[in-house]
């Protein structure tokens, strides 16, 4: 019998041990589990904090952002008052009278660069439509025509009473004077070697003609030139570069840089 006892107080033991490591494991998963719950805990008022601090500063952002936006409206308001004084100026200047249109279009009607009836009729309309217009409007169709210039080259070309050409080219701002005139093949050899000299033109070059005092024979010759010289031009861009033109007429005194 004592085999048999000896075998019982062994299994006791045993189970008691086991007892003892499962309450160990018990313990070590509740400490665990608290550490998590606690390090949970902590970052929630982390992120709590944070998402506080966040919403503060973005507070803080709208508030600055609708600051700026109104003192954004008053510049805009500020600017908008200014462009309609400047474009009631502006609207005045386009008053011009019937008779000062009508004593320009028959001067300029001596010879070939006259205005036809039908240009005389479009530029009355158009000077009735921008003295008609809002202040703004009237600035924002100038500035559209300054942005327009940006896109191509002007070139005023002024034949001066001794029948000799100064010349203003495009943002090169190139001045020539040459001796007179007096062929068009003269004027074309002329304006071609001044576009010669330059590295490139821009894809599209208006070339604006007028005169002073000058002679009707020196006249034709630049008239009857303009056309020739601007497809030689033209010609020698093989085709990348138009050239445009636009006689004025006369302009006493209106010498490019006067």
């Amino acid at each position: 019998m004592t085999p048999a006892r000896k075998l019982t107080f062994q299994l006791a033991s045993l189970l008691d041990l086991l007892l003892i490591v499962m309450f160990a494991l018990y313990l070590e998963m509740q400490t665990v589990a608290q550490q998590q719950t606690e390090r949970v805990e902590a970052e929630r008022q982390t992120t709590a904090a944070d998402l506080e601090s966040l919403q503060r500063q973005l507070a803080d952002l709208q508030k600055q952002l609708a600051q700026w936006e109104e003192k954004q409206r008053d510049v805009d308001r500020a600017e908008h008052a200014s462009r309609e004084q400047l474009g009631e100026l502006f609207r005045e200047l386009f008053r011009i009278p019937e008779s000062t249109i009508q004593k320009i279009a028959q001067r300029r009607g001596l010879d070939e660069a006259g205005l036809s009836p039908a240009e005389i009729a479009t530029l009355k309309k158009e000077l009735q439509s921008l003295a008609a217009s809002r202040g703004d409007q009237v600035v924002d169709h100038l500035l559209t025509f300054a942005e327009m210039k940006k896109r191509f080259d002007v070139w005023e070309v002024y034949l001066q009473e001794n029948g000799a050409l100064v010349v203003n080219a495009g943002s090169h701002q190139k001045r020539l004077q040459t001796g007179a005139v007096e062929s068009p093949e003269e004027f074309s050899d002329e304006l071609f070697k001044l576009y010669k000299s330059f590295p490139q033109t821009k894809s599209v070059v208006l070339i604006l003609v007028s005169y002073g005092d000058s002679r009707l024979t020196h006249r034709q010759a630049v008239i009857k030139g303009l056309p020739v010289v601007a497809e030689r031009m033209r010609a020698d861009s093989n085709g990348v570069a138009r050239f445009e033109y636009a006689v004025l007429g006369y302009r006493p005194d209106a010498a490019p840089g006067r």
